[in-house]
């Protein structure tokens, strides 16, 4: 098993610099600069999963579930639909917040038929 740490073009950038002790000043200064944009782009990156938006998102949909009898399901069409959070968003968007309640052991996808279907788990 492999334990380095993930390859980033900022460890790249660093690494390259630190490994290069004979490349021309020019070229230092320019990966440096990289490096110190890639540094500053990382701090301002904010997590999606973690931003308020949706994390009311997963809640009103988790909510929503919940309220359903215990054999009901729906489609990401019909959550988009039915919750008035959500109501507008695409569905790529809507499908990742149902994945991260998956991740989260909150949603269950039931598959039939070729068409996915999400309950909550009680």
């Amino acid at each position: 098993m492999n334990d380095t740490p993930k390859t980033t073009y900022l460890s790249a950038v660093k690494y390259a610099i630190s490994n290069l002790p004979d490349a021309p000043e020019d070229v230092t200064e320019r990966l440096e600069a990289l490096a110190a944009s890639l540094s500053r782009k990382s701090e301002n990156r904010k997590s999606a999963a973690d931003s308020d938006d949706n994390k009311e998102a997963r809640s009103a949909i988790y909510q929503y579930l919940l309220g359903l009898a215990e054999d009901e399901k729906r489609t990401i069409t019909e959550l988009i639909k039915e919750v008035p959070y959500i109501a507008g968003w695409s569905t790529p968007k809507v499908t990742t917040r149902v994945g991260e309640l998956i991740d989260e052991g909150k949603v269950v996808r039931i598959t039939d038929k070729r068409r996915s279907y999400f309950k909550a788990v009680r």
